[in-house]
């Protein structure tokens, strides 16, 4: 009979059965997700506020992790699944025999719950070990974003300082062509001219290195988020600090909140002790970490109130260099600055708009920082 066929079939095997991996990347929409949201993450544009996504579907260090606990759980689930599609088969036999063989009867029911009790155990073996990795992924997942978030803002840092540079070079190489015709003059010497030789030669040097800078942080980002290291992806726009974010902050409301999310906490939490001596060094480290907690807490929000004056000081100074610098352009264009004048005056005008920047992302990078410790992942190693 099918039944029998099938009780004899299935055996201790089932738990060695492991499917293949799930693919490392994600191919379809997450339920979770809206369309808007998900068409946005296949435009090949690297969007700050899409890294958390970019991470959680496509880091491949991530999709490995969740790989491996898949591996682990898989057989588990398997055969669950199988000994609940037995046993149903077994209760659909069970009716067919109900009017004409009540033993057979009772001995299909009996075969049916059994395995469903044991598709039970196995369900909750899968869920225990999703329990106890899921704090594990959660630590993996949130200190991956924020390593890339740290990448792109050193990204756009630099990249704040390429119009500088390049118009360093410019200069230099306009201050050595400026030489070369004073020496065919006679008014400037040989010596003169490998001067400005060595200024441009060392512009040069600080362009090609600031634009191979840029494209090894491009390959680790693009690396980072689940592109291929040569695919054509573009950076979109460097965020900008939102100061609301700031508004919400309050280390000591916020506290309670670090402490009952830090990973290393809930990791010393669950650390045995089993005589007296143990429980009273576990509560010590304990009252210690939360400690450091409230301590770094502090002063990440210092941080960020440090942030945003420099923040704030580097606006005004920098509407300032804009009046300024539109005063130039306007004097180089009716020919009142000569070339070599005008260039010094926009490399300070750059000089001021790099630090502006700077102070911009200075600033996302400090609200990052304690939002990231209420999150949990206050560093009190």
């Amino acid at each position: 009979m099918r039944s029998k066929k099938k009780m004899t079939a299935i055996g201790l095997a089932c738990l060695l059965t492991v499917s293949a991996p799930f693919g490392s990347m994600a191919q379809e929409k997450p339920e979770s997700m809206d369309q808007e949201t998900w068409e946005r993450l296949q435009d090949n544009v690297l969007e700050y506020d899409e890294i958390g996504n970019l991470v959680e579907y496509y880091n491949p260090t991530y999709q490995q992790a969740l790989q491996n606990v898949q591996i682990n759980i898989q057989p588990y689930e398997d055969a669950a699944e199988q000994l609940r599609g037995t046993a149903k088969e077994l209760i659909d036999d069970a009716k067919n025999e109900k009017d004409d063989n009540v033993m057979l009867y009772m001995t299909y029911r009996g075969y049916a719950k059994g395995y469903q009790e044991a598709a039970k155990t196995f369900e909750k073996v899968a869920q225990k070990i999703k329990s106890s990795t899921r704090s594990t992924l959660n630590s993996a997942r949130k200190q991956l974003t924020s390593g890339v978030q740290q990448l792109i803002l050193g990204y756009y840092q630099a990249l704040a300082s390429k119009e500088l540079v390049d118009t360093a070079a410019e200069l230099s190489q306009a201050a050595y062509d400026s030489t070369l015709t004073q020496r065919n003059l006679g008014m400037a010497t040989d010596g003169d001219v490998q001067s400005a030789l060595k200024s441009l030669q060392s512009a040069q040097a600080q362009q090609q290195s600031l634009n191979d800078t840029l494209t090894s942080l491009k390959r680790n980002l693009q690396f980072m988020t689940g592109w291929s290291y040569d695919a054509q992806v573009d950076i979109g726009e460097a965020p900008v600090p939102d100061l609301s974010r700031i508004d919400g902050m309050n280390p000591e409301n916020d506290l309670p909140t670090a402490i009952g999310n830090n990973y290393t906490l809930l990791g010393q939490r669950r650390a045995s002790a089993n005589s007296t001596a143990d429980r009273d060094a576990k509560m010590r480290t304990l009252d210690e970490s939360e400690a450091k907690i409230k301590v770094q807490l502090d002063t990440l929000y210092q941080e960020v109130a440090q942030s945003k004056a420099a923040y704030e000081a580097s606006l005004l100074a920098l509407e300032s260099a804009n009046l300024t610098m539109a005063g130039n352009e306007k004097k180089y264009e009716m020919g009142m600055l000569g070339r070599l004048e005008y260039l010094q005056l926009k490399l300070a005008y750059l000089q001021q708009k790099m630090a502006a920047d700077a102070a911009s992302l200075n600033l996302v990078q400090a609200i990052e920082n304690y939002n990231w410790a209420v999150e949990g992942l206050a560093d009190i190693s």
